[in-house]
């Protein structure tokens, strides 16, 4: 009962969410593989780096339309987050089967702590380009609102961030660990993130600082672009 209650849950979001997909003309880049590689204990990450570089062009090359790879900078976990945009899963098989006819999986040696995947949903893309230093935010919600519930909440977030900033990306769970709302946002160096910290916190105050926003988590990860 209960795997049926979350199929139904993720065909009603998809449901919601191709709608929007229509509105905001996202061309080919429907949907983003992001994928974190911990840097284990004793790991030289300049040696992991070097490797997952390597990762993104190959993954380029199997058919993904745009990959890059972002490393740690401040935040909860030392990982690198690697992106790639695909249009859909039509797509997405054809990268498999290039990738699988292509290389032995079962020899490649695993050199990080550990790894996860998410299939998000793009579902607004206003920065036009991978920025130098990212803020990649993540948003989870009250379990008690509906999923259009959320996605309210999450664009009136998004809508401040991109006015302090001046234009962020926002994605949405589709496959993956956990049912989430996520921004970047972009900036040049701290003396440029000082002064949206401060546009930031001035929309915060002034507009959302008695907004019922129903948060339950919220994570915020500083990241330095490496290739894209």
């Amino acid at each position: 009962m209960r795997n049926i209650l979350i199929m139904a849950l993720i065909m009603y979001s998809s449901n919601i969410f191709s709608a929007h997909h229509e509105e905001t003309n996202l061309s080919d880049n429907n949907h983003m593989l992001l994928s974190t590689y911990e840097i284990a204990p004793g790991q030289n990450p300049a040696d992991l780096e070097k490797e997952l570089a390597s990762l993104q062009i190959q993954q380029e090359e199997d058919g993904y339309n745009d990959c890059g790879l972002y490393r740690h900078w401040y935040g909860g976990q030392r990982a690198f987050y690697a992106y790639c945009f695909f249009k859909d899963f039509e797509q997405l098989d054809a990268i498999h089967k290039t990738a699988e006819a292509s290389e032995d999986r079962m020899e490649i040696t695993q050199n990080y702590s550990s790894h996860t995947d998410h299939i998000l949903d793009v579902q607004k893309l206003n920065m036009g380009k991978a920025p130098k230093n990212n803020v990649w935010m993540s948003w989870k919600f009250g379990p008690y609102l509906t999923l259009t519930e959320k996605q309210e909440r999450a664009e009136m977030l998004f809508d401040a961030f991109n006015r302090a900033f001046g234009g962020c990306d926002l994605y949405f769970h589709s496959w993956g660990p956990e049912l989430a709302h996520y921004i970047s946002c972009g900036f040049e160096n701290f003396a440029d993130f000082g002064k949206k910290h401060v546009a930031i916190n001035k929309i915060l105050e002034e507009e959302l600082s008695s907004a019922d926003l129903d948060l339950l988590e919220h994570a915020d990860d500083l990241l330095t672009l490496v290739q894209d």
